[in-house]
């Protein structure tokens, strides 16, 4: 049911980027956030913070990714990918900083990863540009789940990421977050010397439900790892960071501190809101005994909801 409402999403999403197209109109985010919201809904719990008939241009949305043993919760801002002669560019709001800073501050005082959604349009407004992953047919299945993925925020700098390599290599597609994943992860040597058992048992081993969504997110920045030049970073006291363990907070208690080009801790900034249960408003909106107004107050304003998807383990 999971995997078939994901699927959903993407085809119907495609199919109105495909309508605006051929209309010579210009498909918007706020429309294509709709859709996925809607679509995914047959799969999930949302909340809206809006009223029927409203739109909020910009809204992020909370996204929480619920199996029953693990959650893992994000902040999710959409963007739409245009093109000028053949450059991919995405507005990540580096030119004022105002939009990001918020994204990435709202999603820290909330105890989630800021991710963004990706809209990447139909294959022929990508001009079908090849992917990774086998690109031999015209009509590439891995190429059209692409066009809703989803990236780090860590990983969005638009002077990089102009291009279909760089876009594929640090995003997943949304219809993938959640299937089982492949073994292993590419590591600099020294970084691997600083796990802890239990997330050196996660990165090499397959994961499912919301274990898998937080690997998706975590391989891509260490893919991106692998091509910084500057030593992984050591703490003077301790190789990693992290105290006791909680069996109510994150699952990984201790993580290296190496902060790569980026200046934080990754593995932190990555995996901490993967926690062994979900916060009590999740529940909440998970039972169906939920107080809206309450919650929204107590939300960024710049939320426009919250999205529940129940995985099964099996993906």
């Amino acid at each position: 049911m999971v995997q078939d409402a994901f699927r959903r999403v993407r085809i119907h999403a495609v199919q109105h980027m495909t309508a605006c197209e051929k209309a010579n109109l210009r498909w918007g985010e706020t429309a294509i956030t709709e859709i996925v919201i809607s679509r995914a809904a047959k799969a999930a719990n949302v909340l809206s913070f809006t009223q029927p008939g409203e739109s909020v241009s910009g809204a992020d949305w909370i996204w929480w990714w619920v199996d029953g043993n693990s959650a893992y919760g994000m902040l999710v801002q959409a963007k739409r990918m245009t093109t000028q002669r053949g450059k991919w560019h995405f507005d990540f709001g580096y030119r004022n900083g105002t939009q990001r800073m918020r994204l990435i501050s709202s999603a820290a005082s909330l105890e989630l990863v800021p991710v963004y959604a990706l809209y990447l349009g139909t294959a022929d407004y990508r001009n079908r540009e090849p992917c990774p992953e086998g690109h031999r047919t015209r009509h590439c299945l891995a190429c059209a789940k692409r066009s809703v993925s989803l990236m780090p925020a860590l990983l969005a700098d638009q002077v990089i990421v102009d291009n279909s390599r760089i876009t594929y290599e640090r995003s997943v597609a949304l219809e993938e977050m959640f299937t089982p994943d492949s073994t292993g992860a590419l590591f600099i040597p020294e970084l691997k010397k600083q796990l802890a058992p239990e997330l050196d048992e996660f990165m090499r081993m397959p994961q499912t439900g919301s274990r898998a969504v937080a690997k998706a997110m975590i391989v891509r920045v260490l893919k991106t790892r692998i091509g910084q030049f500057n030593r992984v970073s050591t703490p003077v006291d301790s190789a990693i960071r992290g105290g006791g363990h909680d069996h109510l907070g994150p699952i990984f208690p201790e993580m290296p501190a190496d902060e790569g080009h980026w200046g934080i801790p990754y593995f932190e900034h990555i995996l901490e809101p993967l926690q062994h249960s979900p916060p009590d408003y999740v529940l909440e909106i998970d039972s169906g005994d939920v107080d809206a107004d309450y919650l929204r107050s107590t939300m960024p304003p710049n939320v426009g909801g919250i999205v529940v998807v129940r995985l099964p383990q099996n993906g």
